[in-house]
């Protein structure tokens, strides 16, 4: 065991600052290993101190070591049958009682469930000899009565693995950079083993095998801190790293649910307590139900060519877009791929503001207006501008007695579709906006996080009588898609066109200058697949991915997008991109369930929108 243990820590210039009380510390040489006690409840954060440094990981329950962390009953107990890149929420023993569980994570890439590095890896690519992390644990954990092993299974952070489509496993150099860190929380006393692994004849460890740093932390800290659970994630290779957070409606949505996920970079409930994503729903479609958006990242563009940066950059034309009117569109690559979808609310003729899903977005303009030489400043405003949706028939009901308009002219009756204005809910400013991502008559309210608690209980409260429920992301994608409304990653990417997924209505091709304009009419001549909706003959649900064939035929056709059970319609609908040939409304093609060929489901084509395709309730 080759490392430096320090229980009174120095300050160490090389690793981030200490997260809370610190009981321990252990810096792991290069190459070897160690073996340390963690007590139930003690956090442990294991640090790559200079980048790309894999270690892996091994914990057993201290009063049996028999039960250690088991791949099986893991993957088993958290729905995941196969090794991934990332890491599960809990492991467990073979008594399926979780060990340790993960708190935070700053890399986003590991490796689950393969082994340690092992003499014979080594043996094989003609390095007999070389040190192994698997006999470095034998070595630390001998003194415990544990049997040497020529492999041990364990969780391989820092690891960049992946599995492909056809099983075969790839790797190459990880992804943590200097500083990364896993934080994990004890929920036995364990002994716990950690490497840092010698392997430098593969891009593992950047070929050159670096240090690894253990701090265990007090369960109960002096300062009564509470680790908050958060992901990292880097949107682009140049962006800061971002943990997720809480909105500014997060600590109300708390006290009703703990079934919390992380979206773009926020925890946003998955469904609430004693209701439910079916009564979410229905309450959705047919009262009224509020949510939390404030994972949408909003840019303010601002400056003398502001104008001229969104007129080329958007899909849509917004010489008719005045203050106080927004629209929806997609920023435009050079080939004619959606960037983004977003909506562009106009203030001015030198102020707008973008709303979309990625941070990257703003970016993407900032670069556009330097290549043009145009003058437009363009801000980051996500952080201080949060927003609820209020959505649902009885929405405007709910709202009208709360609100006033600082333009005494403006009510909420007469603040038409894509409309929006300044005003107060119960004292608290807003942006009230009359947009949604469900498909119904709804509001949306952008304020600064200050307000939070203040905006969502009064909103709560006034919707009680009503029937208002919060509202999840299960419910609310559920919603979405019998709406037709897009989502990054589904429908859309950066080699995806408007024309292909279902939204070449938003593109002004009669613009004089277009970001992409030679691809995109090309492509609107003759687009590769177009976006339909989908009607199944069966109750089965559909999924991402899975291919539609020509009815009776062999050869595919096309993808489904997006899959849901329909309540409203008691159908199961999809959203698909087929080839144009079978993209006619009422043309029978088949969805072939699992591998496609044993199992198939007949379906109709229709509108991309399966519930209410004329948007009538959104414009009621």
């Amino acid at each position: 065991m080759a490392c430096s243990i320090v229980l009174s820590s120095p300050t160490y210039k090389d690793i981030p600052a200490p997260l809370g009380q610190i009981v321990a510390e252990y810096r792991i040489d290069p190459g070897t290993a160690i073996s340390y006690p963690v007590t139930q409840g003690q956090y442990i954060q294991i640090i790559d101190v200079s980048g790309a440094q894999c270690s892996d990981f091994l914990a057993f329950n201290a009063n049996d070591y028999t039960q250690e962390i088991d791949s099986t009953v893991t993957r088993t107990l958290n729905g995941v049958t196969n090794p991934q890149a990332g890491l599960h929420s809990k492991y467990f023993a073979q008594s399926m009682q979780p060990l340790v569980e993960v708190i935070q994570d700053t890399c986003g890439r590991h490796d689950s469930f393969f082994l340690a590095c092992t003499r014979r890896y080594y043996e094989d690519a003609g390095y007999p000899g070389h040190p192994s992390c698997s006999d470095n644990f034998n070595q630390v954990l001998a003194e415990y009565g544990l049997a040497a092993r020529p492999g041990w299974p364990a969780i391989n952070f820092f690891y960049n693995t992946q599995v492909d489509c056809h099983g075969t496993i790839l790797s190459e150099e990880s992804w943590s950079r200097p500083g990364d860190y896993v934080l994990l929380q004890a929920h036995q006393d364990l002994l716990c083993a950690s490497s840092a692994c010698p392997d430098d004849i593969d891009p593992a460890n950047g070929w050159q095998p670096t240090s690894i740093h253990v701090r265990i932390y007090e369960a109960n800290q002096a300062t009564n801190k509470v680790f908050a659970r958060a992901m990292g994630q880097r949107v682009a290779a140049d962006f800061p790293l971002r943990l997720t957070q809480d909105s500014a409606f997060t600590p109300c949505i708390r006290k009703l649910t703990d079934d919390l996920v992380d979206y773009n970079g926020f925890w946003v409930p998955n469904s609430f307590a004693y209701q439910g994503d079916q009564a979410e729903y229905w309450a959705l479609r047919q009262r009224s139900a509020l949510m939390d958006l404030s994972a949408l990242r909003k840019f303010e563009v601002t400056g003398p060519n502001a104008f001229a940066l969104l007129q080329y950059a958007f899909s849509r034309n917004l010489e008719k877009l005045t203050p106080g009117r927004s629209g929806y569109g997609c920023l435009l690559n050079p080939h004619g791929g959606i960037v983004d979808d977003g909506i562009v609310f106009c203030f001015s003729l030198t102020h707008y503001r973008y709303v979309g899903n990625c941070d990257t977005d703003g970016d993407w303009l900032q670069r556009i207006a330097q290549r043009q030489g145009w003058t437009v400043e363009i801000e980051a405003v996500s952080d201080r501008i949060h927003n609820l949706a209020l959505q649902g028939p009885n929405s405007r009901d709910i709202l009208r007695p709360l609100i006033t308009f600082a333009d005494p002219t403006i009510t909420l009756d007469s603040l038409g579709y894509f409309r929006f204005a300044v005003a107060n809910v119960r004292d608290i400013p807003v942006l009230l906006s009359r947009t949604g991502y469900t498909g119904e008559l709804g509001y949306e309210m952008f304020v600064h996080p200050e307000h939070g608690a203040n905006l969502w209980n009064p909103l709560m409260q006034a919707g009680q009588p009503a029937g208002l429920l919060p509202l999840g992301m299960k419910a609310l994608d559920r919603a979405r898609i019998e709406a037709g409304l897009l989502a990054s990653g589904y429908e859309f990417d950066d080699l995806t066109s408007p024309y292909q997924s279902g939204i070449g209505w938003t593109v002004s091709m009669k613009k004089p200058d277009l970001m992409g304009k030679a691809a995109l009419e090309k492509i609107r001549q003759h687009p590769p697949r177009v976006a339909v909706g989908l009607v199944l003959e069966s109750n089965e649900m559909a999924a991402y991915g899975q291919n539609i064939y020509a009815h009776g035929e062999r050869w595919r056709i096309g993808q489904i997008t997006s899959a849901t059970f329909s309540p409203v319609l008691n159908r199961s609908i999809a959203m698909a991109q087929v080839v144009p040939d079978y993209a006619q409304t009422g043309t029978v093609v088949d969805v072939g369930l699992l591998d496609g060929i044993k199992r198939r489901v007949t379906a109709t084509v229709g509108p991309l929108a399966a519930f209410d395709p004329t948007k009538s309730r959104v414009r009621v």
